[in-house]
């Protein structure tokens, strides 16, 4: 029996680099090694699509998009107000999995962690990790709204029909938010890293970094970039069909 594969959001957070010839780099993080799911793997930040994610309710708490607006950017959701969840679980798993929480304050500035209460966030990943419905209730508390604006649809990508685990996953890409800390949770993820997009394919080729086939195409995609603002505009007009590899791709990594 073919398993149906669960809907799911990825970020790939991207920064300019320090470097004089310019480049950007891209944050991974390393899956823990005795996840039942891509043990030991670099991955961008993201997981399961939830129903709280696209609630009615959600959408008060995303600026600049609508539920209207996310079905014409991911036109094919089913049902298509999933749409809007899945900007909604990208943001709201990076949070969880990294400590970044792409939103905006009360007078629409980007939100900062400098001077803020450590221990606060970290309960609040906690309890978003074990009650993705309780987002909604931290954000009201807080007066933040999703930037989901600040997302950008970058591709589409579905598990063979023949693996027991199947997901369908939407990659969006987005500039990291400045004065916020990278945090792994140390239960799905246990590292973390800034790095090139060319430094992942030359590692992954050396046997040093392991990073799945759709991971690994993505930031392919990504190499020669100098920017993230060329990044972004890469997005413009972009075409963004669902992928499905072939089983021996994802087994001998393409």
């Amino acid at each position: 029996m073919v398993a149906v594969p669960r809907d799911s959001a990825t970020l790939i957070l991207l920064r300019n680099t320090a470097e004089a010839n310019g480049g950007i780099e891209i944050l991974m993080l390393r899956r823990h090694s005795r996840s039942s799911f891509l043990p030991g793997s670099y991955v961008f930040p993201g997981g399961v699509v939830e129903t709280a994610d696209y609630v009615h309710d959600i959408e008060e708490f995303c600026s600049g998009l609508t539920f209207a607006e996310a079905q014409v950017i991911v036109d094919d959701a089913s049902p298509p107000e999933k749409a809007l969840g899945f900007f909604v679980a990208a943001i709201r798993e990076t949070f969880e999995e990294a400590g970044l929480l792409l939103a905006y304050d009360g007078v629409d500035r980007m939100l900062i962690h400098e001077g803020g209460d450590p221990a606060r966030l970290a309960k609040y990943r906690r309890d978003i990790r074990d009650d993705p419905a309780s987002l909604a209730a931290v954000l009201r508390r807080e007066g933040l709204k999703l930037a989901t604006d600040r997302l950008y649809y970058f591709s589409h990508w579905i598990t063979p029909a023949m693996v027991p685990t199947r997901f369908d996953t939407r990659f969006f890409l987005a500039v990291a938010p400045d004065n916020q800390e990278v945090s792994h949770d140390r239960l799905e993820t246990t590292d973390s890293r800034w790095i090139s997009p060319r430094e992942v394919l030359d590692l992954r080729l050396a046997g040093k970094l392991t990073v799945p086939y759709p991971t690994y195409r993505n930031v392919k995609d990504l190499v020669g970039i100098s920017t993230v603002e060329e990044a972004i505009a890469f997005t413009t007009g972009r075409e963004v069909p669902g992928i499905q590899p072939l089983l021996n791709m994802l087994q001998l990594g393409g």
